[in-house]
């Protein structure tokens, strides 16, 4: 039995179907023979990636164990209000060109502008005619993304974020040629099922994942706690639970970063980001149900209350207060460009991320903002907010996604004309050279 702490409402929770129904559902049963061909795809092993990933292996071990030394630095707050995180000089690795492909989004827009946007290469995909001769993209209330960085020769792919049902990701994988077996690592950005929803069921799918033990960052252990949205008229949604213990037992390596982190040489993870920004707080609605001990949910170890938020003491089945502590964004640096800072969801705020990132790595300039911002729910005046730090922040460009919502698309188009690319499903955003 569950029940909101706060209210003492008794509700009874049902849980989630066990993988294989669950992934069985939204495929339809039996595999037909397009998915067939899409898993042998992303089965497929290539000699020289097995090269390319035991130098990446050895490069992200070393500067790990550079973290575990202490190559972070955590002070006290600065001047400005930001709390003072910075990397260790030479720690923030810097990239020619990152390619990113929207592979998965709420929206799938035919009309949306492509070419050359500024100093940008938008690539759009359309609808594929004649009909029936390919195959058409599906969009849906989720995000995942493809990432492709270059650094001279030197080539990198992580997959970020895996939508919410296989039937629409695999199938986007495959429109887009995306071979996922090539990836280097993997990043969750929380542990919201609209973006680890595919995830259980794709594991199984890439063998190579498992054979090399491919890395899989989370922001922190509340990524894989049973999260619910309670509505002040009553109505809940199960946001799901991602079982850690599956995924490792598919042969991931299950990595939690609450500092930030390299990953595969080329991206950085934020680590856990400061809430300073005081029009910034997490969707009251949001909710984790407590876990039994041991696993890793238990009122003690969540540690997911921010400093000035009263702590609340809760027994298993109970729920408390989601802040989202574990949510990361994940950042790389383009030579000569600046900082692209991708929020899959924005629960921690979206300036609140943005300038944690400039702290954290001593670049001020930003290239591009991008993903989740969750203001679709927000009241007009912190829209209005959000838009004002955006204008000091300065970024080269805006790309909204996902939970951002029309409300601050429209305000961004207005406020910051010329900065704004435009949503879709499949669209391929080439930054830098």
């Amino acid at each position: 039995m569950g029940h909101l702490t706060t209210a003492k409402v008794k509700i009874n929770w049902s849980r989630l179907r066990s993988t294989d129904t669950w992934w069985r559902g939204r495929l339809g049963g039996a595999p037909d023979v397009a998915t067939s061909r899409v898993v042998r795809s992303l089965g497929q092993s290539r000699q020289e990636d097995k090269v390319k990933h035991r130098t990446m292996q050895r490069r992200t071990f070393l500067k790990l164990a550079a973290v575990a030394g202490g190559a972070f630095f955590l002070g006290g707050a600065s001047q400005t209000g930001r709390a003072s995180v910075s990397l260790a000089q030479g720690m923030v690795p810097t990239v020619d060109q990152l390619v990113m492909t929207n592979v998965v989004d709420n929206v799938f827009d035919v009309f949306a502008r492509g070419g050359q946007i500024g100093n940008l290469a938008v690539r759009r995909r359309g609808v594929t005619n004649p009909l029936g001769s390919g195959l058409q993209l599906l969009s849906e209330h989720g995000l995942a993304y493809h990432l492709m960085s270059q650094r001279g020769a030197e080539q990198r792919e992580i997959l970020l974020d895996f939508a919410l049902t296989g039937a629409s990701l695999i199938n986007n994988y495959q429109a887009l040629g995306i071979d996922t077996a090539r990836a280097d690592a993997l990043i969750l950005s929380h542990g919201h099922n609209d973006h680890y929803g595919a995830l259980p069921g794709l594991v199984p799918l890439v063998p190579r994942w498992a054979e090399r033990h491919i890395q899989l960052y989370a922001g922190g252990e509340d990524t894989f706690c049973h999260r619910w949205t309670v509505t002040p008229d009553g109505q809940r949604t199960d946001q799901g639970q991602l079982d850690r213990a599956l995924m490792e037992s598919y042969g991931l390596n299950v990595i939690l970063t609450a500092q930030p982190v390299v990953v595969a040489d080329h991206a950085l993870t934020s680590g856990r980001i400061p809430r300073v920004a005081a029009f910034e707080s997490p969707p009251a609605t949001a909710r984790l149900e407590v876990g039994q001990p041991g696993s890793g949910c238990e009122a003690s170890l969540l540690n997911h209350f921010p400093a000035g938020t009263p702590e609340v003491e809760a027994q298993p089945g109970e729920m408390v207060r989601d802040f989202f502590e574990g949510e990361h964004a994940t950042v790389y640096h383009v030579r000569d460009r600046g900082l692209v800072v991708i929020s899959s969801c924005g629960h921690a705020g979206i300036i609140n991320t943005v300038r944690h990132v400039q702290t954290l790595t001593g670049i001020e300039k930003v290239h591009a903002i991008v993903g989740g911002w969750h203001l679709a729910p927000a009241p007009d005046d912190v829209v209005a907010a959000t838009v004002d730090a955006l204008k000091e922040i300065n970024p080269d460009y805006l790309l909204p996604m996902h939970c951002t919502g029309i409300n601050t698309i429209s305000a961004v188009q207005r406020e910051l004309p010329g900065r704004l690319v435009m949503p879709s499903t499949g669209t391929r955003v080439v930054f830098g050279a």
